[in-house]
């Protein structure tokens, strides 16, 4: 079974396309009530929550970066066995983005604990990486399209065509420049594009909000090249601002994982109880619900 088939298989029970962010930070980062109380037990607190969001969520995505203590691989082993029983995807949120042989190591660890792990494809080797990952089992997610203020420069940056793929690209999306012979695109374009060439599962389009640059013809744009098969990751929904709305003008409406971290974590400071958790998601999925069925269009 695929990720993507698997993942509609849990959407279509529980009624829920929202994916609970897990990305706690530990009380010596410093940040305050969005992070947890001094002295918790990381283990029991993280188990809690997924066992608190579980019944309205339909995965986890535990964020690598806030999962490096010593003792957290073995938390994140246990937190894979705890979703599965209770019917939810693991998206390994490592952002795998080096060579070939250590993206591999990277999946490999991956496919043991996770059933989709985020990919950055800044070396340009995504065609690999896809490879390694369907040879492993594991779903590949890949960067896209970002809403942090910095990607606006980034995302913008002209990408030369590869010759046999000009004819794929829209011609307003082709852009000439002086003294050469080939055509250029813009960098989220050829990712989107790429995405689809390659048989990745799923690319991430941040949130898009007033806050933030992500348009809606630049989701359109994705939309045309990744195709009507493709999952879309979707964080920056809760604490960041993100609106969910405009996804679904575009996308079908159990493809769209949205996460939610810690709006969801912490919905009333680092003391939020698992009650007041299971009630967030709650609000989350039926929010969530309401937007997919109201705003998803006939695709």
């Amino acid at each position: 079974m695929t990720f993507r088939e698997k993942w509609l298989e849990i959407v279509d029970r529980k009624g829920s396309v929202l994916c609970a962010g897990l990305d706690p930070a530990d009380f010596s980062m410093g940040r305050g009530e969005k992070g947890l109380p001094e002295g918790t037990d990381k283990r029991d607190w993280a188990l809690r929550y997924v066992e608190a969001v579980a019944p309205n969520s339909a995965a986890v995505k535990p964020n690598f970066q806030y999962w490096k203590a010593n003792g957290d691989t073995n938390i994140l082993y246990e937190i894979n066995t705890l979703a599965e029983s209770l019917d939810m995807v693991v998206i390994d949120d490592s952002k795998l983005a080096d060579i070939g042989s250590t993206n591999d190591a990277g999946i490999f660890y991956a496919a043991e604990r996770a059933d989709a792990v985020t990919f950055s494809p800044f070396a340009g080797n995504m065609e690999e990486a896809a490879n390694q990952a369907h040879e492993r089992g594991i779903g590949l997610i890949s960067m896209c399209l970002m809403s942090n203020p910095e990607y606006e420069r980034e995302k913008n940056k002209l990408v030369e065509a590869d010759p046999s793929d000009a004819g794929s690209y829209m011609t307003l999306d082709f852009n000439f420049i002086q003294g050469h012979e080939r055509g250029f695109v813009k960098q989220y374009i050829q990712l989107a594009h790429d995405a689809k060439k390659f048989a990745v599962d799923g690319v991430v389009i941040g949130a898009p909000s007033t806050k933030n640059h992500i348009s809606d013809e630049e989701i359109e744009r994705v939309r045309h090249y990744v195709g009507n098969d493709m999952l879309i990751l979707l964080p920056g929904v809760g604490a960041q601002g993100g609106e969910a709305e405009a996804i679904w003008k575009y996308f079908e409406r159990d493809n769209v994982i949205v996460n939610v971290g810690r709006a969801m974590m912490f919905p009333n400071g680092s003391g939020s109880t698992p009650e007041e958790q299971a009630e967030t998601a709650r609000e989350y999925r039926d929010m969530l619900n309401e937007a997919r069925n109201t705003h998803c269009l006939d695709l």
